[in-house]
This record gives C-alpha cells, structure tokens and sequence, in this order.
C-alpha cells in the first residue's frame, strides 16, 4: 500500500463518527435550508420518519469522541485490565 493510505485510513478510522453524523446531519437538514422541491423529493414521504429514524440510531450507535485503535495506549491499558480480572 502506498505511504499515504494508512494514515489515511486511521484518520478516517478515528472520526467516523464525526463524519457519519456531519453527513446525515446535512441530509436532514438540507431539504429544509434549501427548500427545494426536487430535494424533498429525494426521500418519499413514507420513508422520511425511517430515515431519520436510521440516522438517530446511528447517531446513538457511534461514539462520541474518535475511535480508539487497538495500538493506541487506552487500548493496551484495557486489555491488559480485562486480562487481569479474567485470570
């Protein structure tokens, strides 16, 4: 893999959650700003309170802060931990 790509894809990795929820923040949000008929239009009238729906259980689902990786040190310490009362 190229030098550029793993950063890359730990960036990515630590705010997911940042990302996912900006993205459907601007879908929700958007229709309303714009008001924009072909917008609304985008999402049927039925499936508006399931894609919102979708977007607050995602919201929920996602963590609050950027991930942890498994070779940060918050990671080490808690498996460590759990090892040590598993014993």
């Amino acid at each position: 893999m190229p030098e550029f790509v793993v950063p890359f894809i730990k960036t990515l990795a630590r705010w997911r959650t940042y990302i996912v929820n900006s993205a459907l923040a601007f879908v929700m949000v958007a229709p309303d700003l714009i008001s924009s008929p072909e917008l609304l239009a985008v999402i049927p009238e039925g499936w508006q309170k399931w894609a919102i729906a979708v977007g607050f259980l995602l919201n929920i689902w996602m963590r609050p802060r950027p991930a942890v990786l498994p070779s940060d040190p918050e990671a080490v310490v808690s498996k460590v931990i759990k090892d040590a009362t598993m014993a």
